[in-house]
């Protein structure tokens, strides 16, 4: 769950005059400042509760107004031991909760009161980042108005209401923006921790439109419910039930073709029972099995793009470069693509159907949305598949698509057919000590979806810091991994330590089907006398992730019953001190402390999905409010790991056309 933001404590200081007495020794003018540099330098050997730096810097204000000329003294007598740079003075600051307050508002208190301290007022006055903002929210019951109501007031029906509420900047003029065009179809991106919630909040809160809430899981819905009031007419749906529904609505306007409602369900067949059951047949010397894995992994890759049959790239991954006899293994995917709709096959359900099939089949076969659901609000539009945001697009009403672009690990976000696109570059969620390192690693990727930089928030106190060694991180707080062997094996040495940690729910679910592969793997192996095609895989993904102690764990004997075993000892992630998660199961978290693993860093090319490495990090790296870990040459190590993505890209383009 998302933590609350902590209140950073702002000291009367600017940055130009930290610098000034660090290299050349020169003491501010005004008593007040003098008392925040004091104050600033006390805490680079202790930390101070926000109470008794207030206490402290009223008397040394006091003492610096009365006797000005003991400002040299006193200062001396700090001793030799400070820190020469302002980076340093400034992370002790924030590693205590404590900034610098900005430079207007020192400048004006100094002026104001440069003999006392107001503290209150002064701390008021530096939470800059949110304001107070009137927006005026204009009301569907303007529009119905009867036709005695221009000549008679009393019939007359509200044009709009006015709330206040605090806002960026930014957040009310996107607001302002999204009231003000009320069937505009809008791509709202937000940098990670911009608040797209606080506006979903206040959208919902109005009670001006009728508003339909599309939240990615289940969970949120919930969530959502239990924030908002019971009488506002807002439908909140997940992802999920919004598909089965659109598709409801389909199938009864007979365009389906088929008798078969599509809805989202998961089999629990085996692959060997689901390839008996719809006729799979062996393509050379892959298995039924083998072949409905690579047709899965096929038509998944052709729901998430916008393709409208499917294509030997779609397989690249299952089979790498395998292209030559790419034909047999779609004409198989598309054999089980038909039998995922079929009527017969699925009366129990036989094959799973997600939202991104349920969208591709609609759009196939030219659905639309119908206009009953009001103003549209999708939580993490940037996850949508192309099918889904085609179906979006055809909407007659308004759509207003909230998400970070960033945050896609696979493709591209896609966009509206026609409409606009607003930016929210103000976190209010990380500080300024990280704007660099987001900024720099945002420019990394060649595909870069903002106009504008990230902006960190001068109200947050969040602090970088680095590590040479994994031991070094904090035994408390979130650890983030890019790679799932690298987390289980974290796992299982926090287990046998008997340390305290828990696992993210769809982290440790991913972690099972990767127990499953690797013990399958190696059972098929030991069967075919030494020789697998997984196995081999399997080592060769290791082996680029330096985690050569993966393969022997399953040589040793571990499987799904030693993994269960584990899973019995985690303590309840949300609860727990420790907690683990995958960096694609990072989006929609918070957490006061993030500690990345190197892997968060690198991508792997052998199986499956390959991240962009960019946006894995920037994902993880925005995920902490008070203090974020990463290694010493984590940017070094990024860089190279997208040269190679984008080479890797640049290779398949060309082969891909070479093809043709």
């Amino acid at each position: 769950m998302p933590l609350s933001h902590p209140s950073a404590y702002f000291l009367p200081l600017t940055q130009a005059a930290l610098a000034a007495f660090l290299d050349t020794a020169r003491i501010p003018a005004t008593a007040l400042e003098r008392a925040g540099l004091f104050a600033a330098a006390l805490c680079q050997g202790r930390a101070h509760h926000s109470a008794a730096l207030t206490r402290l810097i009223e008397q040394a204000c006091t003492l610096f107004a009365a006797r000005p000329d003991d400002a040299t003294a006193q200062f001396h007598a700090l001793g030799g031991g400070l820190p020469t740079g302002v980076n340093d003075w400034l992370d002790a600051l924030a590693a205590q909760g404590v900034v610098l307050g900005p430079d207007a508002v020192v400048v004006q208190f100094c002026q104001l009161s440069p003999a006392q301290y107001p503290a209150d007022p002064f701390q008021a006055a530096c939470r800059t980042t949110l304001e107070p903002h009137t927006i005026r929210f204009y009301t569907d019951a303007a529009d119905d108005r009867a036709p005695d109501s221009a000549t008679d007031p009393a019939l007359q029906a509200p044009a709009f209401v006015e709330r206040s509420g605090d806002y960026t900047a930014e957040q009310a003029r996107a607001l302002r923006a999204i009231v003000a065009n009320d069937d505009e179809h809008i791509d709202l991106d937000a940098y990670a921790g911009a608040g797209k919630t606080h506006l979903i909040l206040q959208l919902l809160d109005s009670a001006t439109r009728r508003y339909t809430y599309i939240a990615p899981r289940p969970g949120q819905v919930q969530a959502f419910r239990r924030r908002l009031s019971g009488a506002l007419p807002v439908e909140i749906l997940s992802q999920i039930s919004f598909a089965n529904q659109i598709a409801g609505h389909a199938f009864r306007q007979g365009i389906l073709g088929t008798a078969f409602r599509p809805t989202f369900q998961i089999s629990k067949a085996s692959f060997g029972d689901i390839a008996h059951r719809i006729g799979l047949q062996p393509i050379g010397n892959h298995a039924p099995t083998r072949v409905l894995r690579v047709a899965f992994d096929g038509i998944a890759a052709w729901c998430r793009s916008p393709a409208q049959r499917l294509e030997p790239g779609h397989f690249v991954r299952a089979l790498p470069w395998a292209m030559i006899d790419a034909a047999p293994f779609i004409a198989a995917a598309e054999h089980v693509w038909r039998c995922m709709f079929d009527p017969a096959l699925q009366k129990t359900p036989l094959l799973s159907l997600n939202v991104d099939h349920i969208g591709k089949w609609l759009a196939l076969h030219r659905a639309r949305i119908p206009a009953t659901w009001g103003t549209l609000l999708v939580d993490e539009g940037h996850d949508m598949s192309p099918a889904w945001k085609g179906l979006l697009s055809g909407y007659e009403g308004s759509v207003i698509s909230l998400g970070d672009p960033n945050q896609r690990l696979v493709g591209r976000a896609p966009r509206f057919a026609t409409g606009m696109t607003l930016e929210i570059a103000q976190s209010v969620r990380q500080g300024r000590r990280v704007e660099q390192l987001v900024n720099d690693t945002v420019a990394l990727d060649a595909t870069g979806f903002f106009e504008g930089p990230f902006e960190g928030s001068g109200d947050q106190p969040t602090l970088l810091s680095t590590y040479t060694a994994w031991d070094q991180v904090p035994g408390s707080g979130a650890r983030v991994y890019g790679n799932a062997w690298r987390l289980l094996e974290e796992a299982q040495r926090l287990a046998a330590a008997s340390v305290p940690f828990g696992i993210h729910p769809d982290s440790l679910t991913h972690l099972g089907r990767e127990v499953n592969r690797g013990e399958e793997a190696y059972r098929e192996m030991t069967s075919h006398g030494g020789s697998s095609q997984r196995w081999e895989a399997l080592l060769a993904e290791c082996s680029e992730q330096d985690m050569t102690q993966i393969p022997r764990m399953f040589m040793r004997g571990y499987n799904r019953d030693r993994f269960i075993e584990l899973g019995q000892r985690l303590a309840d992630f949300h609860d727990a001190p420790l907690q683990l998660l995958l960096v694609e199961h990072a989006k929609n978290t918070e957490f006061s402390r993030v500690a990345m693993s190197m892997c968060c860093f690198r991508t792997s090319f052998g199986r499956g999905y390959a991240h962009n490495p960019v946006r894995a990090a920037y994902t993880a790296m925005t995920r902490g409010t008070q203090q974020v870990w990463l290694p010493a040459n984590a940017l070094d190590e990024l860089g190279q790991s997208i040269a190679r993505f984008q080479a890797n890209r640049t290779d398949y383009r060309r082969r891909k056309a070479g093809d043709r």
